[in-house]
């Protein structure tokens, strides 16, 4: 089901599927498209929040008191039915619940996510809570895809990645779009200093910012040739090798009735 609340500014359309992020527009005088419009044939998502772990497990498996289980990749909330608990004229709050079993994780959790609209601002914070006995193993990401170019008109050479500080593999601020730039998957930024990422539209001043607290890794992905849409994905953790997932870089060990939340802040200046 699809649930949308605009405040003059944006509009914002949330799936209840993964509470995942469906549609996102300006309401100005040229209405512009923020987000990525899930082409089944390129890439069917949209803005994806990976729980309870981010990226790939080796092998596609972790292992919990010598039982196996099997791990797709980016967690599994996305692809389970959340439930709108409460809305505001400006606020969506989803939750999740999770009892825990032998297939998928052992662990029960709650997971709220709250998306909220201000101004030219969307802000989406996810909150799991852990309901099991022991200590639980978590990690939380963010997989918002953009469109790219944001103006149909213009070329991919039109639009970079800019960092508030020099954070590019040159040493500058500025990463340009490359139709090869991910011929060989993701790119990944640990320890950053920047309090914010943009895609920006070369000599316009329009861009879209992702504020960066809370995440020590960043990752930008799309497919090779970039074919219209970048994904500028915070993620609080990353993958790792093996399969005890509590030994993952990054990785939170919620101890029981504990909370791991983090957030999300988009502004679309894009007008």
């Amino acid at each position: 089901m699809l649930h949308t609340m605009e405040n003059g500014v944006l509009s914002v359309t949330v799936r209840s599927l993964g509470a995942e992020l469906w549609d996102i527009h300006t309401l100005g005088k040229t209405s512009v498209s923020c987000l990525w419009d899930g082409k089944p044939e390129v890439w069917p998502r949209r803005a994806p929040v990976c729980f309870p772990w981010c990226g790939r497990v080796e092998e596609g498996w972790f292992q919990e008191e010598g039982v196996r289980y099997e791990a797709g990749p980016h967690g599994f909330v996305r692809d389970l039915e959340h439930t709108l608990a409460e809305r505001g004229e400006h606020w969506l709050r989803f939750r999740l619940e999770w009892p825990g079993d032998s297939r998928r994780w052992p662990w029960a959790f709650t997971f709220e996510t709250l998306h909220r609209l201000e101004g030219n601002r969307l802000t989406t914070t996810c909150t799991a809570v852990n309901h099991s006995t022991r200590p639980m193993p978590a990690q939380l990401g963010f997989h918002p895809g953009f469109r790219c170019p944001l103006d149909p008109a213009r070329g991919l050479e039109d639009y970079a990645v800019r960092f508030q500080r020099p954070e590019a593999p040159d040493g500058t601020d500025l990463l340009p779009l490359t139709r090869g730039l991910f011929d060989q998957d993701s790119i990944c930024f640990q320890d950053l200093r920047s309090a914010w990422v943009r895609l920006e539209e070369r000599g316009t001043g329009r861009y879209l910012q992702i504020d960066l607290e809370g995440a020590p890794y960043l990752l930008l992905w799309s497919q090779p040739g970039i074919p219209g849409f970048l994904c500028i994905e915070p993620w609080s953790g990353y993958p790792g090798p093996g399969h005890d997932m509590a030994f993952r870089p990054g990785v939170v060990l919620l101890a029981p009735g504990k909370a791991l939340c983090r957030s999300m802040m988009l502004t679309a200046a894009v007008e």
